[in-house]
C-alpha cells in the first residue's frame, strides 16, 4: 500500500529541482541520498535518492555548490526520519 501511495505521491522522477527531493526527504521518504557526477559538465552534479519503497528519484544537473548544500539539508531530513521513525509511522487518510 505504501508504494501505491509513493506512486501517487512523487509526480517527478528524473530531472527534479533539489527542492523536490529535499521536501520528499523532509517528509521522511527518503532513506539514503547520493551525489553523482553529470555527463559532459564539469562542476555540475546532480543527486539520486531512494526512497522508502525502494524506488529512486533523481535530480537535474546543477552547480556543485548547489548540490552540496541541499545533500547537507537532505541528509539531516533523513537522520531525523531515522530518529523519529518516520517510514513506520507513515499513514495516509482520505
Amino acid at each position: 500500500m505504501l508504494s501505491e501511495v509513493i506512486k501517487n505521491y512523487v509526480t517527478c522522477r528524473k530531472g527534479c529541482s533539489l527542492r523536490v527531493l529535499e521536501s520528499l526527504a523532509m517528509w521522511g521518504l527518503a532513506t539514503k541520498a547520493e551525489i553523482e557526477n553529470c555527463d559532459d559538465k564539469r562542476r555540475f552534479k546532480k543527486i539520486r535518492m531512494e526512497l522508502v519503497d525502494g524506488s529512486f528519484v533523481e535530480s537535474d544537473c546543477f552547480l556543485d555548490e548547489e548540490v552540496f548544500q541541499s545533500i547537507r539539508i537532505i541528509n539531516v531530513y533523513i537522520g531525523l526520519a531515522r530518529q523519529n521513525r518516520a517510514p513506520e509511522n507513515i499513514r495516509v487518510e482520505g
